[in-house]
Protein backbone atom coordinates (compact mmCIF):
# COMPACT_ATOMS: atom_id res chain seq x y z
CA UNK A 1 0.00 0.00 0.00
CA UNK A 2 1.37 3.54 -1.15
CA UNK A 3 1.54 5.99 1.34
CA UNK A 4 -0.23 9.05 -0.80
CA UNK A 5 -1.76 8.70 -4.34
CA UNK A 6 -2.55 11.65 -6.46
CA UNK A 7 -4.89 10.74 -8.98
CA UNK A 8 -5.89 12.45 -12.28
CA UNK A 9 -2.70 15.00 -12.47
CA UNK A 10 -1.18 16.54 -15.40
CA UNK A 11 2.72 15.93 -14.22
CA UNK A 12 5.48 17.89 -15.02
CA UNK A 13 8.86 15.84 -14.03
CA UNK A 14 11.00 19.11 -13.25
CA UNK A 15 13.38 18.47 -16.21
CA UNK A 16 11.71 20.63 -18.91
CA UNK A 17 9.71 17.48 -20.33
CA UNK A 18 5.96 17.93 -21.49
CA UNK A 19 3.90 17.06 -18.90
CA UNK A 20 2.08 13.50 -18.98
CA UNK A 21 -1.30 12.64 -17.50
CA UNK A 22 -1.52 10.06 -14.63
CA UNK A 23 -1.16 9.50 -11.45
CA UNK A 24 1.63 9.93 -8.75
CA UNK A 25 2.57 7.53 -5.86
CA UNK A 26 4.11 8.25 -2.66
CA UNK A 27 5.90 5.80 -0.16
CA UNK A 28 8.06 6.78 2.88
CA UNK A 29 8.55 10.41 1.85
CA UNK A 30 9.81 9.48 -2.15
CA UNK A 31 8.11 9.23 -5.41
CA UNK A 32 7.52 5.53 -5.90
CA UNK A 33 5.73 5.23 -9.24
CA UNK A 34 4.20 7.41 -11.94
CA UNK A 35 1.49 6.14 -14.18
CA UNK A 36 -1.90 4.87 -14.44
CA UNK A 37 -2.15 3.26 -10.30
CA UNK A 38 -4.78 0.59 -9.38
CA UNK A 39 -3.18 0.21 -5.95
CA UNK A 40 -4.46 1.12 -2.64
CA UNK A 41 -3.43 3.81 -0.95
CA UNK A 42 -3.44 5.55 3.10
CA UNK A 43 -4.82 9.15 1.42
CA UNK A 44 -5.99 9.77 -1.60
CA UNK A 45 -5.83 12.83 -4.00
CA UNK A 46 -8.08 13.73 -6.85
CA UNK A 47 -6.03 16.81 -9.01
CA UNK A 48 -8.67 16.91 -11.22
CA UNK A 49 -6.42 17.76 -14.43
CA UNK A 50 -4.47 20.12 -12.17
CA UNK A 51 -0.53 20.91 -12.61
CA UNK A 52 1.32 17.98 -10.23
CA UNK A 53 4.94 19.65 -10.03
CA UNK A 54 8.14 19.47 -8.22
CA UNK A 55 7.74 22.19 -5.06
CA UNK A 56 10.10 24.91 -5.90
CA UNK A 57 13.71 25.49 -4.01
CA UNK A 58 14.14 29.36 -3.30
CA UNK A 59 17.52 29.69 -3.38
CA UNK A 60 18.04 33.01 -1.88
CA UNK A 61 16.27 33.34 1.29
CA UNK A 62 17.16 34.73 4.73
CA UNK A 63 14.73 32.76 6.88
CA UNK A 64 17.75 32.05 9.24
CA UNK A 65 16.24 34.26 12.47
CA UNK A 66 12.30 33.56 11.79
CA UNK A 67 13.13 30.05 11.60
CA UNK A 68 14.21 29.74 15.17
CA UNK A 69 10.64 30.96 16.30
CA UNK A 70 8.45 30.09 13.37
CA UNK A 71 9.03 26.30 11.74
CA UNK A 72 6.70 26.86 8.95
CA UNK A 73 8.89 29.41 7.63
CA UNK A 74 5.88 31.60 6.57
CA UNK A 75 4.93 32.33 3.71
CA UNK A 76 7.38 30.34 1.32
CA UNK A 77 5.37 26.92 1.95
CA UNK A 78 1.95 28.70 1.04
CA UNK A 79 3.85 29.87 -2.18
CA UNK A 80 4.85 26.91 -2.91
CA UNK A 81 8.20 26.72 -1.75
CA UNK A 82 9.87 22.88 -0.55
CA UNK A 83 12.98 23.86 0.49
CA UNK A 84 14.89 27.05 0.87
CA UNK A 85 18.62 28.22 1.37
CA UNK A 86 19.72 30.48 4.02
CA UNK A 87 22.47 32.24 5.12
CA UNK A 88 22.67 34.52 1.78
CA UNK A 89 24.82 37.35 1.42
CA UNK A 90 26.54 36.31 4.50
CA UNK A 91 23.61 37.90 6.72
CA UNK A 92 23.04 34.54 9.18
CA UNK A 93 23.26 34.10 12.70
CA UNK A 94 25.96 31.28 13.18
CA UNK A 95 28.27 31.12 14.37
CA UNK A 96 27.31 33.52 16.73
CA UNK A 97 29.06 33.52 20.42
CA UNK A 98 26.86 34.89 22.85
CA UNK A 99 29.21 38.89 23.18
CA UNK A 100 28.70 38.94 19.41
CA UNK A 101 24.52 38.44 19.17
CA UNK A 102 23.99 42.01 20.20
CA UNK A 103 25.89 43.31 17.15
CA UNK A 104 24.45 40.12 14.74
CA UNK A 105 21.33 41.21 15.66
CA UNK A 106 21.73 44.96 15.35
CA UNK A 107 23.76 44.68 11.87
CA UNK A 108 21.31 42.04 10.79
CA UNK A 109 18.18 44.46 11.33
CA UNK A 110 19.70 46.81 9.63
CA UNK A 111 20.95 45.49 6.43
CA UNK A 112 17.98 43.31 6.05
CA UNK A 113 15.54 46.05 6.94
CA UNK A 114 14.15 43.28 9.95
CA UNK A 115 12.48 44.77 13.37
CA UNK A 116 15.16 44.52 15.59
CA UNK A 117 12.72 44.40 18.76
CA UNK A 118 10.98 41.41 16.56
CA UNK A 119 14.47 39.79 16.07
CA UNK A 120 14.94 40.81 19.89
CA UNK A 121 12.38 39.14 21.02
CA UNK A 122 11.82 35.94 18.70
CA UNK A 123 15.12 34.51 18.33
CA UNK A 124 15.77 31.73 20.06
CA UNK A 125 19.58 31.43 20.40
CA UNK A 126 19.73 28.16 22.03
CA UNK A 127 23.08 27.65 19.94
CA UNK A 128 26.57 29.58 19.54
CA UNK A 129 28.12 26.85 16.59
CA UNK A 130 27.05 26.30 13.33
CA UNK A 131 26.39 22.74 13.66
CA UNK A 132 24.69 23.67 17.05
CA UNK A 133 22.51 25.91 15.12
CA UNK A 134 21.49 23.26 12.34
CA UNK A 135 20.76 20.78 15.50
CA UNK A 136 18.22 23.57 16.37
CA UNK A 137 16.16 23.57 13.58
CA UNK A 138 16.19 19.53 13.52
CA UNK A 139 14.92 19.86 17.13
CA UNK A 140 12.13 22.81 16.02
CA UNK A 141 11.06 20.21 12.95
CA UNK A 142 10.93 22.78 10.08
CA UNK A 143 8.25 22.28 7.22
CA UNK A 144 10.65 23.11 4.24
CA UNK A 145 13.90 21.85 3.47
CA UNK A 146 16.67 23.94 4.74
CA UNK A 147 20.03 24.24 3.16
CA UNK A 148 22.19 26.29 5.22
CA UNK A 149 25.20 28.89 3.92
CA UNK A 150 28.13 29.45 6.08
CA UNK A 151 27.61 33.25 6.59
CA UNK A 152 30.74 35.79 5.82
CA UNK A 153 29.80 37.91 7.84
CA UNK A 154 28.53 36.72 10.78
CA UNK A 155 32.35 34.84 11.22
CA UNK A 156 33.86 37.80 10.85
CA UNK A 157 31.87 39.64 13.65
CA UNK A 158 32.45 36.37 15.84
CA UNK A 159 36.40 36.59 15.30
CA UNK A 160 36.80 40.43 14.93
CA UNK A 161 33.77 42.06 17.12
CA UNK A 162 33.04 45.81 15.81
CA UNK A 163 36.73 45.35 13.71
CA UNK A 164 34.95 43.59 11.41
CA UNK A 165 33.25 46.52 9.73
CA UNK A 166 36.36 48.57 9.75
CA UNK A 167 38.83 46.70 8.31
CA UNK A 168 40.42 43.55 6.73
CA UNK A 169 41.16 40.71 8.57
CA UNK A 170 44.91 40.01 9.87
CA UNK A 171 46.49 37.04 9.25
CA UNK A 172 45.50 35.34 12.64
CA UNK A 173 41.95 36.33 12.40
CA UNK A 174 42.00 34.99 8.79
CA UNK A 175 43.16 31.12 10.03
CA UNK A 176 40.09 31.80 12.80
CA UNK A 177 37.83 32.38 10.21
CA UNK A 178 38.70 29.58 7.70
CA UNK A 179 38.45 27.25 10.90
CA UNK A 180 34.91 28.40 11.83
CA UNK A 181 34.27 27.96 7.38
CA UNK A 182 35.66 24.45 7.80
CA UNK A 183 33.33 23.50 11.05
CA UNK A 184 30.52 24.72 9.26
CA UNK A 185 31.34 22.65 6.12
CA UNK A 186 32.03 19.47 8.19
CA UNK A 187 28.48 19.98 9.87
CA UNK A 188 26.72 20.36 6.48
CA UNK A 189 26.71 23.86 4.95
CA UNK A 190 25.86 24.11 1.58
CA UNK A 191 28.76 26.33 1.15
CA UNK A 192 29.19 30.00 1.81
CA UNK A 193 27.28 33.23 1.60
CA UNK A 194 29.06 36.91 0.84
CA UNK A 195 28.27 40.45 0.11
CA UNK A 196 30.22 43.37 -1.39
CA UNK A 197 27.82 45.17 -2.23
CA UNK A 198 27.91 49.12 -1.67
CA UNK A 199 24.33 49.36 -0.53
CA UNK A 200 24.76 46.45 2.21
CA UNK A 201 25.13 48.11 5.29
CA UNK A 202 24.92 47.64 9.34
CA UNK A 203 23.66 49.35 12.17
CA UNK A 204 24.60 52.89 12.10
CA UNK A 205 24.93 52.94 8.27
CA UNK A 206 28.79 50.92 8.71
CA UNK A 207 29.53 48.81 6.06
CA UNK A 208 28.75 45.50 6.80
CA UNK A 209 31.67 43.10 7.45
CA UNK A 210 32.06 41.15 4.58
CA UNK A 211 32.90 43.95 1.88
CA UNK A 212 35.67 44.81 4.46
CA UNK A 213 37.25 41.75 3.16
CA UNK A 214 40.48 41.15 0.86
CA UNK A 215 40.74 39.78 -2.21
CA UNK A 216 43.30 37.56 -0.78
CA UNK A 217 40.74 36.58 2.51
CA UNK A 218 37.90 35.18 -0.52
CA UNK A 219 40.72 33.09 -2.42
CA UNK A 220 41.30 31.50 1.23
CA UNK A 221 38.22 30.96 1.95
CA UNK A 222 37.51 29.36 -1.48
CA UNK A 223 40.62 27.14 -1.17
CA UNK A 224 39.22 25.72 1.96
CA UNK A 225 35.84 25.15 -0.04
CA UNK A 226 37.85 23.45 -2.48
CA UNK A 227 39.19 21.05 -0.06
CA UNK A 228 35.27 19.91 0.22
CA UNK A 229 33.14 17.58 -2.90
CA UNK A 230 30.10 19.85 -2.81
CA UNK A 231 29.82 23.35 -2.18
CA UNK A 232 28.72 26.54 -4.05
CA UNK A 233 29.83 30.49 -3.29
CA UNK A 234 27.44 33.46 -3.49
CA UNK A 235 28.13 36.99 -3.55
CA UNK A 236 25.57 39.62 -3.45
CA UNK A 237 28.10 41.92 -6.11
CA UNK A 238 28.73 45.50 -5.92
CA UNK A 239 30.03 47.70 -8.80
CA UNK A 240 33.79 46.72 -8.18
CA UNK A 241 33.03 42.72 -7.91
CA UNK A 242 33.76 41.70 -11.48
CA UNK A 243 32.32 38.39 -13.13
CA UNK A 244 36.03 37.63 -13.98
CA UNK A 245 36.65 37.73 -10.39
CA UNK A 246 33.82 35.30 -9.45
CA UNK A 247 35.44 33.53 -12.26
CA UNK A 248 38.62 33.12 -10.50
CA UNK A 249 37.04 32.21 -7.04
CA UNK A 250 35.57 28.98 -9.00
CA UNK A 251 38.30 27.93 -10.62
CA UNK A 252 40.38 28.18 -7.24
CA UNK A 253 37.69 26.28 -5.49
CA UNK A 254 35.96 24.04 -8.10
CA UNK A 255 32.77 24.24 -7.14
CA UNK A 256 30.16 27.14 -8.77
CA UNK A 257 29.95 30.65 -7.77
CA UNK A 258 26.89 33.02 -8.09
CA UNK A 259 26.18 36.45 -9.11
CA UNK A 260 23.77 38.05 -7.60
CA UNK A 261 21.70 39.99 -8.34
CA UNK A 262 21.18 39.88 -11.35
CA UNK A 263 17.83 42.41 -12.38
CA UNK A 264 17.37 44.98 -15.36
CA UNK A 265 18.56 48.29 -14.11
CA UNK A 266 16.76 51.42 -15.76
CA UNK A 267 19.61 53.28 -15.08
CA UNK A 268 22.13 51.53 -15.85
CA UNK A 269 20.41 49.31 -19.08
CA UNK A 270 23.43 47.53 -20.03
CA UNK A 271 24.44 45.93 -17.00
CA UNK A 272 22.39 42.84 -16.25
CA UNK A 273 23.34 41.30 -20.27
CA UNK A 274 26.73 42.01 -19.35
CA UNK A 275 26.54 39.98 -16.61
CA UNK A 276 25.09 37.21 -18.59
CA UNK A 277 27.42 37.41 -20.97
CA UNK A 278 30.71 36.80 -18.98
CA UNK A 279 29.04 33.97 -17.07
CA UNK A 280 27.93 32.29 -20.22
CA UNK A 281 30.97 32.68 -21.34
CA UNK A 282 32.92 31.44 -18.17
CA UNK A 283 30.72 28.39 -18.56
CA UNK A 284 31.63 27.57 -22.15
CA UNK A 285 35.84 27.22 -20.81
CA UNK A 286 33.91 25.04 -18.14
CA UNK A 287 33.92 27.66 -15.05
CA UNK A 288 30.36 27.14 -13.43
CA UNK A 289 29.62 30.47 -12.68
CA UNK A 290 25.98 31.67 -12.72
CA UNK A 291 23.44 34.37 -11.70
CA UNK A 292 20.77 34.80 -9.10
CA UNK A 293 17.78 36.40 -10.90
CA UNK A 294 14.57 37.94 -10.07
CA UNK A 295 11.45 37.44 -12.30
CA UNK A 296 9.58 39.85 -10.66
CA UNK A 297 9.57 43.84 -10.66
CA UNK A 298 10.82 45.08 -7.41
CA UNK A 299 9.01 47.38 -5.48
CA UNK A 300 9.95 48.46 -1.48
CA UNK A 301 6.99 49.76 0.56
CA UNK A 302 7.85 52.45 3.23
CA UNK A 303 7.18 55.43 4.97
CA UNK A 304 9.85 58.27 6.04
CA UNK A 305 10.58 56.56 9.25
CA UNK A 306 12.32 53.96 7.66
CA UNK A 307 13.01 54.71 4.11
CA UNK A 308 15.81 52.01 3.19
CA UNK A 309 15.56 52.86 -0.34
CA UNK A 310 16.54 56.46 -0.31
CA UNK A 311 19.73 55.97 2.67
CA UNK A 312 22.15 55.70 -0.28
CA UNK A 313 21.17 59.34 -1.56
CA UNK A 314 23.37 61.40 0.16
CA UNK A 315 23.11 63.23 2.75
CA UNK A 316 19.92 60.96 3.37
CA UNK A 317 20.15 60.29 7.07
CA UNK A 318 20.82 56.67 8.07
CA UNK A 319 18.21 57.02 11.15
CA UNK A 320 17.01 59.19 13.68
CA UNK A 321 13.48 59.73 15.90
CA UNK A 322 10.58 61.18 14.66
CA UNK A 323 11.06 65.13 15.64
CA UNK A 324 14.71 64.43 14.02
CA UNK A 325 13.41 63.48 10.44
CA UNK A 326 11.16 65.94 10.36
CA UNK A 327 13.26 68.73 11.10
CA UNK A 328 15.79 67.46 8.28
CA UNK A 329 13.31 66.71 6.21
CA UNK A 330 11.82 70.57 6.31
CA UNK A 331 15.28 71.78 5.74
CA UNK A 332 15.60 73.69 2.12
CA UNK A 333 19.51 73.17 2.67
CA UNK A 334 18.62 69.53 3.13
CA UNK A 335 16.21 69.25 -0.09
CA UNK A 336 18.71 71.30 -2.21
CA UNK A 337 21.44 68.78 -1.00
CA UNK A 338 18.90 65.78 -2.57
CA UNK A 339 17.92 67.61 -5.89
CA UNK A 340 21.54 67.69 -6.27
CA UNK A 341 22.79 63.85 -5.29
CA UNK A 342 20.08 62.68 -8.04
CA UNK A 343 21.47 65.38 -10.49
CA UNK A 344 24.27 63.52 -10.88
CA UNK A 345 23.66 59.58 -12.38
CA UNK A 346 24.97 56.64 -9.77
CA UNK A 347 23.73 53.26 -11.15
CA UNK A 348 24.98 52.35 -7.40
CA UNK A 349 21.88 54.03 -5.82
CA UNK A 350 18.94 52.13 -4.59
CA UNK A 351 16.34 54.98 -6.24
CA UNK A 352 17.92 56.79 -9.13
CA UNK A 353 15.17 59.58 -8.85
CA UNK A 354 13.01 58.81 -11.37
CA UNK A 355 9.68 60.01 -9.48
CA UNK A 356 7.56 58.55 -11.92
CA UNK A 357 7.90 55.26 -10.28
CA UNK A 358 7.43 56.39 -6.87
CA UNK A 359 3.55 55.76 -5.89
CA UNK A 360 1.05 56.80 -3.00
CA UNK A 361 0.42 53.68 -1.72
CA UNK A 362 -1.63 54.00 1.84
CA UNK A 363 -2.24 57.80 3.07
CA UNK A 364 -2.94 58.80 6.36
CA UNK A 365 -5.66 61.63 6.17
CA UNK A 366 -8.96 61.28 4.53
CA UNK A 367 -8.16 64.70 2.67
CA UNK A 368 -5.39 63.48 0.80
CA UNK A 369 -7.15 60.40 -0.04
CA UNK A 370 -7.06 61.32 -3.93
CA UNK A 371 -3.30 60.95 -3.97
CA UNK A 372 -3.55 57.05 -3.89
CA UNK A 373 -2.54 55.02 -6.67
CA UNK A 374 -0.63 58.08 -8.15
CA UNK A 375 3.03 58.41 -8.25
CA UNK A 376 4.65 61.81 -7.80
CA UNK A 377 5.38 63.11 -10.80
CA UNK A 378 1.61 62.94 -11.29
CA UNK A 379 0.99 64.75 -8.59
CA UNK A 380 3.79 67.37 -8.96
CA UNK A 381 3.15 67.68 -12.45
CA UNK A 382 -0.78 68.70 -11.80
CA UNK A 383 -0.20 70.78 -8.48
CA UNK A 384 2.75 72.51 -10.57
CA UNK A 385 5.51 71.68 -8.02
CA UNK A 386 8.78 70.07 -7.71
CA UNK A 387 8.73 65.98 -7.16
CA UNK A 388 10.96 65.60 -4.24
CA UNK A 389 8.80 68.70 -1.91
CA UNK A 390 5.51 67.28 -2.88
CA UNK A 391 6.84 63.98 -1.85
CA UNK A 392 8.60 65.23 1.41
CA UNK A 393 5.64 68.18 2.15
CA UNK A 394 3.05 65.44 1.78
CA UNK A 395 5.02 63.00 4.23
CA UNK A 396 5.26 65.46 6.56
CA UNK A 397 1.77 66.70 6.77
CA UNK A 398 0.70 63.44 7.49
CA UNK A 399 3.09 63.05 10.15
CA UNK A 400 5.33 60.70 8.53
CA UNK A 401 2.93 57.92 8.23
CA UNK A 402 2.18 58.18 4.45
CA UNK A 403 2.88 54.52 2.51
CA UNK A 404 5.09 55.03 -0.49
CA UNK A 405 6.34 52.27 -2.84
CA UNK A 406 9.03 52.58 -5.00
CA UNK A 407 9.31 50.33 -8.39
CA UNK A 408 13.15 50.17 -8.78
CA UNK A 409 14.24 47.03 -10.46
CA UNK A 410 13.13 45.01 -13.78
CA UNK A 411 9.96 47.57 -14.32
CA UNK A 412 10.72 47.34 -18.28
CA UNK A 413 9.24 43.47 -18.93
CA UNK A 414 10.78 43.12 -22.37
CA UNK A 415 14.27 43.50 -20.75
CA UNK A 416 13.56 40.81 -17.88
CA UNK A 417 12.31 38.66 -20.61
CA UNK A 418 16.03 37.86 -21.79
CA UNK A 419 17.40 37.84 -18.56
CA UNK A 420 14.96 34.54 -17.40
CA UNK A 421 15.27 33.15 -21.18
CA UNK A 422 19.34 32.44 -20.27
CA UNK A 423 19.90 28.91 -18.44
CA UNK A 424 22.84 30.33 -16.93
CA UNK A 425 20.06 32.29 -14.80
CA UNK A 426 18.64 30.79 -11.89
CA UNK A 427 15.66 32.12 -10.95
CA UNK A 428 15.33 32.87 -7.16
CA UNK A 429 16.15 36.75 -5.08
CA UNK A 430 13.31 36.25 -3.12
CA UNK A 431 14.71 37.76 -0.23
CA UNK A 432 11.86 35.74 1.40
CA UNK A 433 12.48 36.56 5.74
CA UNK A 434 13.79 39.64 5.22
CA UNK A 435 12.70 43.40 4.18
CA UNK A 436 9.55 41.74 5.58
CA UNK A 437 7.67 45.33 6.14
CA UNK A 438 8.91 46.73 2.70
CA UNK A 439 8.19 43.93 0.17
CA UNK A 440 6.89 40.23 0.10
CA UNK A 441 8.80 38.19 -3.18
CA UNK A 442 8.80 34.56 -1.69
CA UNK A 443 6.07 33.74 -4.82
CA UNK A 444 8.10 34.22 -7.31
CA UNK A 445 7.75 31.08 -8.64
CA UNK A 446 3.69 31.72 -8.74
CA UNK A 447 4.25 34.74 -11.02
CA UNK A 448 6.55 33.71 -12.99
CA UNK A 449 3.60 30.79 -14.06
CA UNK A 450 0.91 32.98 -14.01
CA UNK A 451 2.75 36.55 -15.71
CA UNK A 452 5.72 35.30 -17.47
CA UNK A 453 3.61 32.29 -18.89
CA UNK A 454 0.59 32.49 -19.29
CA UNK A 455 -0.26 36.03 -19.66
CA UNK A 456 3.13 36.76 -21.86
CA UNK A 457 4.27 33.49 -23.23
CA UNK A 458 7.64 34.30 -22.79
CA UNK A 459 8.49 30.55 -21.19
CA UNK A 460 6.36 27.23 -21.81
CA UNK A 461 5.44 25.96 -18.60
CA UNK A 462 8.02 23.17 -18.53
CA UNK A 463 10.34 25.25 -19.00
CA UNK A 464 9.54 27.47 -16.12
CA UNK A 465 9.38 25.14 -14.07
CA UNK A 466 12.39 23.32 -14.54
CA UNK A 467 14.05 26.63 -13.81
CA UNK A 468 13.02 27.47 -10.46
CA UNK A 469 12.97 23.45 -9.35
CA UNK A 470 15.59 21.27 -11.27
CA UNK A 471 18.04 23.61 -12.18
CA UNK A 472 19.06 25.22 -8.86
CA UNK A 473 19.08 21.81 -7.21
CA UNK A 474 21.06 20.63 -10.11
CA UNK A 475 23.96 23.37 -9.73
CA UNK A 476 23.56 23.37 -6.03
CA UNK A 477 24.12 20.03 -5.53
CA UNK A 478 20.83 19.25 -3.61
CA UNK A 479 20.24 15.54 -4.20
CA UNK A 480 17.31 14.35 -5.49
CA UNK A 481 14.55 17.29 -5.13
CA UNK A 482 13.29 19.31 -7.93
CA UNK A 483 12.02 16.68 -9.84
CA UNK A 484 8.98 14.38 -10.14
CA UNK A 485 10.43 10.90 -11.26
CA UNK A 486 10.49 7.42 -9.24
CA UNK A 487 13.13 7.94 -6.30
CA UNK A 488 13.30 11.91 -6.03
CA UNK A 489 11.61 12.87 -2.50
CA UNK A 490 8.11 13.75 -3.00
CA UNK A 491 8.40 17.76 -2.62
CA UNK A 492 5.40 18.67 -4.94
CA UNK A 493 2.79 21.37 -5.58
CA UNK A 494 -0.40 21.19 -7.16
CA UNK A 495 -1.74 24.00 -9.26
CA UNK A 496 -4.16 25.34 -11.35
CA UNK A 497 -2.43 27.02 -15.01
CA UNK A 498 -4.84 28.94 -15.48
CA UNK A 499 -5.61 30.83 -11.77
CA UNK A 500 -2.17 30.58 -10.50
CA UNK A 501 -0.53 33.92 -9.63
CA UNK A 502 0.16 35.94 -6.63
CA UNK A 503 -2.23 38.25 -4.54
CA UNK A 504 -1.12 42.39 -3.85
CA UNK A 505 0.60 42.50 -0.42
CA UNK A 506 -1.26 42.89 2.47
CA UNK A 507 -0.11 43.99 5.91
CA UNK A 508 -0.42 41.76 9.15
CA UNK A 509 0.93 42.18 12.48
CA UNK A 510 2.03 38.86 13.40
CA UNK A 511 6.06 38.96 14.06
CA UNK A 512 7.56 38.99 17.55
CA UNK A 513 6.95 41.82 19.72
CA UNK A 514 4.06 42.76 17.78
CA UNK A 515 5.63 43.63 14.43
CA UNK A 516 4.37 43.82 11.25
CA UNK A 517 4.95 42.34 7.80
CA UNK A 518 3.76 41.91 4.40
CA UNK A 519 2.44 38.98 3.17
CA UNK A 520 0.71 37.77 -0.32
CA UNK A 521 -1.29 35.02 -1.05
CA UNK A 522 -1.32 32.14 -4.04
CA UNK A 523 -4.71 31.90 -5.69
CA UNK A 524 -4.83 29.06 -7.69
CA UNK A 525 -1.81 27.00 -5.61
CA UNK A 526 -4.04 24.27 -4.11
CA UNK A 527 -1.88 21.94 -1.88
CA UNK A 528 2.08 21.73 -0.91
CA UNK A 529 3.55 18.74 -0.18
CA UNK A 530 7.29 18.55 1.73
CA UNK A 531 8.96 14.78 1.66
CA UNK A 532 5.03 13.36 0.82
CA UNK A 533 3.41 14.97 4.04
CA UNK A 534 0.98 18.01 3.23
CA UNK A 535 1.70 21.38 4.43
CA UNK A 536 -0.44 23.89 2.94
CA UNK A 537 -3.54 22.67 1.46
CA UNK A 538 -4.76 25.55 -0.22
CA UNK A 539 -5.92 27.71 2.62
CA UNK A 540 -3.79 27.33 5.29
CA UNK A 541 -1.20 25.37 6.49
CA UNK A 542 -1.50 21.41 7.62
CA UNK A 543 -0.69 21.61 11.53
CA UNK A 544 2.33 19.09 12.45
CA UNK A 545 3.43 18.13 15.57
CA UNK A 546 6.97 17.46 13.77
CA UNK A 547 7.32 19.25 10.38
CA UNK A 548 8.25 17.07 7.55
CA UNK A 549 11.30 19.32 6.24
CA UNK A 550 15.02 17.87 6.68
CA UNK A 551 17.84 19.80 7.53
CA UNK A 552 19.97 19.61 4.27
CA UNK A 553 23.67 18.57 4.89
CA UNK A 554 24.65 15.96 2.30
CA UNK A 555 24.72 16.90 -1.48
CA UNK A 556 25.84 16.25 -4.98
CA UNK A 557 29.83 16.00 -5.32
CA UNK A 558 29.24 15.78 -9.10
CA UNK A 559 29.74 18.84 -11.23
CA UNK A 560 26.46 21.07 -12.03
CA UNK A 561 25.03 20.18 -15.56
CA UNK A 562 24.13 23.33 -16.87
CA UNK A 563 27.63 24.52 -18.45
CA UNK A 564 26.56 25.15 -21.82
CA UNK A 565 24.73 28.56 -22.03
CA UNK A 566 22.13 29.72 -24.05
CA UNK A 567 18.26 30.44 -24.22
CA UNK A 568 15.90 28.10 -22.08
CA UNK A 569 15.42 24.96 -23.90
Amino acid sequence: MYDLVIRNARIADGLGNPLVDGDLAVKDGRVAAIGRIRDAAAETVDAGGQVLAPGVIDLHTHYDAQLTWDKTASPSPALGVTTVVIGNCGFGIAPTPANRRDTVLANLSEVEAMSLDALRAGVDWGFETFGEYLELLRRKSVYPNVAVLASHTVMRTAVMGDDASERPSTPAELDLMLGLFREAMDAGAIGLGSSTNENHRGFGGIPIASRMASDDEFRSFMRVLGDYRHGVFMATCGYHTTVDFLEELATISGRPALYAPVVHYSNDPGRASGILAACDDARARGIPVYAQASCQPLSLSFSLTSAYILKTIYPWPADGSSDELRRIFADPGFRDAIRATLAQPDPRRIFSGDWSLMDVTTVALPKNASLEGHNIAEIAAAQGRDPLDVFLDLALDEGLATLFTGRILNVEEVKVRDILRNDGALVSLSDAGAHNTFLCDAGYAMYLYGRWVRELGALDLPTAIRKVTSDPADVYGIIDRGRLIPGAHADMILFDPDTIGITKMERHRDMPAGGERLLRRAPGLHGTWVNGVRVFDGTDYVAHASGPGEVLIRFNAGKPQLAMPGAAR
